[in-house]
């Protein structure tokens, strides 16, 4: 049985029941090259092994990251608020106030999930 906990405060939570996904997508950014004929002429030989000699030593991973990263988080409904309120430095305990109505009860009445569903998984 595939259990999902709560990337912010490391809650469990139920199946079926309200939680909230990110997806943080890092990418490096790069400003477009303008490439004239001098630079395809060029030989590039000693630029690529000088470049080779600098990663060598370097977790490949480590090099990975510093060009692309997708972060996917699996957040309870507290997280999120504290996600959205303040997105680069959330916790939970900066969350904001309880909502004023009952989101799981809302989404189970429009038929996703039901009160059995979470039964169960207790």
């Amino acid at each position: 049985m595939i259990r999902i906990t709560c990337d912010g405060c490391g809650k469990e939570l139920k199946k079926h029941g309200l939680r909230y996904t990110v997806k943080i997508d890092v990418r490096a950014a790069y400003d477009e090259l303008e490439i004239g004929l001098a630079e395809l002429v060029q030989d590039h030989d000693q630029e690529i092994r000088a470049l080779i000699d600098q990663l060598s030593d370097k977790d490949p991973r480590e090099i990975e990251e510093t060009v692309y990263k997708l972060i996917n988080l699996d957040l309870c409904p507290r997280c999120q608020r504290a996600f959205i309120r303040d997105p680069l430095h959330f916790h939970p305990s900066r969350a904001l106030p309880e909502a004023d109505f009952d989101a799981d009860e809302f989404l189970r009445s429009l038929g996703y999930g039901s009160p059995e569903d979470d039964a169960s998984d207790e």
